[in-house]
Parts: structure tokens; sequence; C-alpha cells
């Protein structure tokens, strides 16, 4: 059997010979695999659709029609029949907690962002029913949206159900907190504890006690507090979140904010049954999320030894600031008034404006690709102003950094993404008309209504791609709801009516281009997937539907009949599930 060296030489010479078929030089190669009758779009540098493909250890040999891609068949091929379902690259998911989304669906007390805070205390009291005494209650995800009730939740609410279980709800940005009097009480939060730098303890104007509710850094630094899981639990929440990725045709992903923790479980995952996905994993930097700084450089230093064909350490995560829902990103122009941050608060940093051009330089020039947190237009401001320092320091690095959430950019920064070879993260749960626009209305005004300009990004120049941030903001990983709504800035779920900024609507290729081949750039892989071409792995899903042939508003129904990686069906729809 040709080997895999020959295999890329073979496929790189005939591509070079045709952009339409690829199988002239290669008709005498038997495949393990030819898939026949398709719609396969792939992605290529001209969109181009394709009939039939073959792949051999992993690879695909061949693209081109039935006739074409036959000549590849022997007597131990196996052929499938597509049937005219529609095949595509898989979905690139670069920002999203898979291990926070596997716990909280299999070990913590969850419920929907959608309830009010009576209808949390309800399965509150629920959880605490069948917990042990003094046993901490752990989950979410609670709406920010319940921070406007007429009576806002407090620690005093949650005791009514737990007066002797400590409490600690995330909300579902996974930057808030709501915890009860006994929690605050072993996390050693009282009248004089101070705020930490880029969070804050609410409290009583009057009193000075704290209410329960925990924003930003108080929350995170809280949070290391709680009692780990074991191994064998954090593993089984992270393989079931990898089965439920596939599951949605998510074939890569990037972990985009991963502890000491976490980055060992994925190793030991890998090292026991293997990793379906390719997987990319972000170390955090200067974050209230780490044991400490020392243990974060010692991870970031020992990045180069962990890169695996589906495993890949070289990414950094540093938080800038918060969410425009609880007043915390850092905004140019001040939030509306407010009782408690009168008429001139702009937010917080969370790093020294020169500190951070500091420090992206010097991760810059380790080879560590880095994703900033930056939701305010202040912050994205300053995340630039940094990758800038950095350019103008070290010379092009090669790596294209990312600012995540960049949903709020001021018009005369929006060039400077292109300029600086800095690409820019979309998150669907705010493309369109929801709740959380509501609020957001409250906190920023008209603001609000600007927010995500997908399509001026991407007429920039910039490189723009997709992360769900699941389990914050998003109800699951699901992508297609997501893809409806960058085509349409209309609610996919039909629950909000209207459109938000309908004049940031992108077509359709260009959508998937952003949840593919994008997606693969800023992994630092479109060399190896994102797209199909010869040469590269076998990352693909078959559809249920053809995209281009149904209504748009059908879309995000669309269902992944099969998930396959590097060659290898790593999943299939099961009806009956």
């Amino acid at each position: 059997m040709t080997s895999l060296t020959q295999l890329f030489l073979l496929a790189a010479f005939t591509l070079s010979l045709s952009s339409c078929t690829s199988v002239a030089s290669l008709s005498k190669q038997e495949a393990e695999t030819i898939y026949l009758n398709g719609h396969i779009y792939t992605v290529d540098s001209n969109n181009s659709w394709q009939q039939a493909m073959a792949v051999e250890q992993g690879i695909l040999v061949a693209l081109g029609s039935n006739d074409d891609v036959l000549a590849y068949k022997g007597n131990d091929t196996s052929v499938i029949d597509l049937q005219g379902k529609m095949v595509m690259p898989g979905i690139q998911d670069m920002h999203l907690h898979p291990m926070d989304g596997g716990i909280t669906e299999t070990l913590e007390c969850s419920f929907g962002a959608e309830l009010t805070s009576t209808e949390i205390v309800k399965v509150v009291r629920q959880c605490v029913s069948q917990a042990e005494p003094g046993q901490w209650i752990q989950g979410g995800q609670w709406g920010t949206t319940i921070l406007q009730e007429s009576v806002p939740p407090t620690r005093l609410k949650l005791d009514l159900v737990s007066p002797d279980n400590p409490v600690f709800l995330m909300d579902w940005s996974v930057h808030n907190a709501w915890v009860n009097t006994r929690a605050l009480a072993l996390l050693g939060i009282n009248e004089s504890t101070p705020n930490p730098n880029g969070g804050e303890i609410l409290r009583n104007p009057e009193t000075g006690i704290a209410t329960g509710i925990l924003l930003d850094n108080a929350a995170y630094t809280a949070r290391n507090q709680l009692p780990s899981y074991t191994h064998q639990q954090l593993e089984q929440a992270l393989h079931y979140s990898i089965e439920q990725l596939i599951g949605y045709g998510v074939t890569s992903f990037k972990d985009a904010i991963t502890t000491e923790r976490n980055l060992q479980t994925y190793q030991r995952l890998e090292a026991k049954i293997g990793l379906k996905a390719r997987v990319k994993v972000s170390m955090p930097w200067k974050s209230a999320w780490s044991v400490d700084h020392a243990t974060e450089m010692k991870n970031i230093k020992a990045s180069a030894s962990i890169h695996s064909d589906r495993l890949d350490a070289s990414f950094v995560k540093i938080m800038l600031d918060g969410v425009p829902l609880t007043y915390t990103s850092a905004v140019l122009e001040p939030y509306e008034p407010s009782e408690r941050y009168g008429d001139t608060h702009v937010g917080e940093l969370m790093h020294e404006a020169h500190q951070l051009a500091k420090d992206v330089t010097y991760l810059d020039t380790l080879g560590m690709t880095i994703k900033i947190h930056a939701t305010g237009d202040r912050a994205v401001r300053v995340a630039l102003d940094a990758f800038e320092a950095a350019r103008k320091s070290n010379g092009d690095s090669g790596l294209r950094h990312e600012i995540s959430h960049a949903e709020m950019i001021h018009p005369t920064d929006i060039p400077r993404f292109a300029a600086l070879n800095v690409a820019a993260e979309m998150c669907p749960i705010l493309w369109y008309p929801n709740p959380a626009i509501d609020t957001m209305r409250i906190t920023l005004g008209t603001r609000a209504d600007f927010v995500w300009p997908v399509r001026t990004l991407y007429e920039s120049g910039a490189l723009v791609f997709y992360g769900s941030d699941w389990p914050a903001v998003v109800p699951n990983a699901n992508p297609w709801p997501g893809i409806e709504a960058m085509v349409t800035r209309e609610d996919p779920y039909e629950r909000n009516i209207g459109a938000l900024w309908p004049e940031q609507t992108v077509d359709l290729p260009t959508a998937l281009r952003i949840f593919t081949i994008n997606g693969a750039v800023a992994g630092k892989q479109d060399a190896n997937t994102g797209s199909l071409e010869v040469g590269k792995p076998a990352d693909f899903i078959i559809l249920d539907r053809n995209l281009f042939d149904i209504p748009i508003k059908e879309l995000g129904d669309t269902k992944v009949l099969s998930t396959v990686v590097g060659g290898e069906e790593v999943y299939r729809f099961d009806p009956l599930q």
C-alpha cells in the first residue's frame, strides 16, 4: 500500500494539474472508501461542488464525478452511496468551554437561562433535597436579566431553600455568580473583603454586606475555592461534551480557557481512548481562573511538547473586560445612567494597557496565538493597541491573534483588524433580537442595536470566524441556528420579532466559510482541515438537507447524519434518540 507521505505528494501533484478533478495521476491507487452520488460543497477557494470523493488512510485522494472517482475502486474498497445528500467540511468552533459544559450537564444543579429567580430557587430546593448535608450546590446558568427584576436576587433568596448547604450558581455568560450566605462565609467574603482587580462584590449600599452577587474576577476567584471533581468525573464530563459536539458536526474546536486541571484531562482522555475531534487549547494568562501565574508560565513553556494530530496547546487566552449586561465591559462612552454607577461609568480593564502590550509582545515571541476577550469598544481598542505594539517590536510573527466577542467596535478601529492581521471572533447569541439585547439597551442605550458588525469586518478584509462560547451564553453547541441567524440577523427560534442591525447580514456561502475554513485558519490548521481538498484529512459531515435548496429559516433545523474526522466516522445519527 502507498505510504502516507507518498499520498500527500501524489495528491499535491495532481491538484496542481486540475482544479476540477483530482484523479488522473491517481487512477491506479485503490481507496479504502469511496463516496458517490453526493452534493459535496468543498469550501475551497472557488466554493466548488463535486459529486464524489475517495479516501485512503484518512486522506482525501480524489474529488470529482462518480466516473472519475470510481477509478479508485478496488476489490476491498468500501463504496458509500450518499443518495444526493449534501456533504461539507466539518464545523470549526473556535471558542467554547467543553469541560464546563460537560460538568454542567452531568454533575451539577442545572437550569435554563430563561428562568426567573423564583423559578431558579425552586430548582435549587430540589437539588438541596438530593444533596448530603453541607455539600456544595454548584450549577447554573441564570440569565443576567434576573438582575433587572423588581426585587433582584440576593443571598437571602437562596438561604430560604438552602440555609446550610453552600450554593454557587454561575450565570449564562460564565462571568458572574449568585451565592448564598453559607457560601459567602466559606469563601471568606465579608464586609472588609476588597474587590479583586477586574471584579466586584455587590454590596448593600447601607450596610456594606455582600448581596450574594459576584461579578467577573470576584466570581472566578471564588470559583477556584470550590471542591474539585475526581479525575474520572472530569474525564466523563469532557467525553460527554465531545460527543455532543461531533453530533452537531463540529470536527475541530478550541477550548477557550484551559486550566492545568482541564489540560491534564485532555491528555488523559487522548491517551486512554483518543480524541474524536481536533482540539486546540488556550492557556490562561494572568487569570483568576488559574491557581497562580507560576503554573500558567509552566504550562505555556511546556506547550511546545503538547502537539499531536488531535491536541495542540499553542494558544493563550487573556481576559480584558467583562460583559455589557453588568456594566463591566470597558467602553469608550459612559454607560446609561444608573443608581449604582452614576452617569460617568465606563467599565474597567482587567489589565493596564501598557502591561498588556508588554505581555502580548512577550507571548508573541513564544509562538503563542493570543485570544483577548474584549466586549467593549474601549477594550477592543486597547487589545488592538497591544497587538500593534507586538507587531512593531517583533515584526510579523505570522501568528494571527484574535479578539474574542468583538461585538462593540468603534468604526475607526475596524480597518485595524486586517492591517494588523488580527482575527475577529463572532458568537451567535447576540446576532439577533433576544432578552440579552433588551438588557443591553438598559446599560448601553441605542448602542445595543449596533453590535456584531459581521459584514463590515468581513468586507474590510479581516478574518472573521465562529466561536459558540458554549456553555456560556448559548443553550447548546448547535451551530446551525447560529448560521441561520448570521444570514438573517433574526431569531432562529422565532421567539423575538424583528432583525438586529440587518445591514450586517452575510450570504450563506460567506457564513459557511466563517464556520469552516476561517475557523481552521484561526486554529492554525487550514493546511489540513476546514475545506475538502485533495491531500487534506477527510474531515467532513453529511447533512439531512441541502442548505442551498431550502428556505433560509429552515437552516437552523439542520441535522447531521454523519461526522467523519480523519476518514473515521465518529458520529452517526440515531433517529431513535
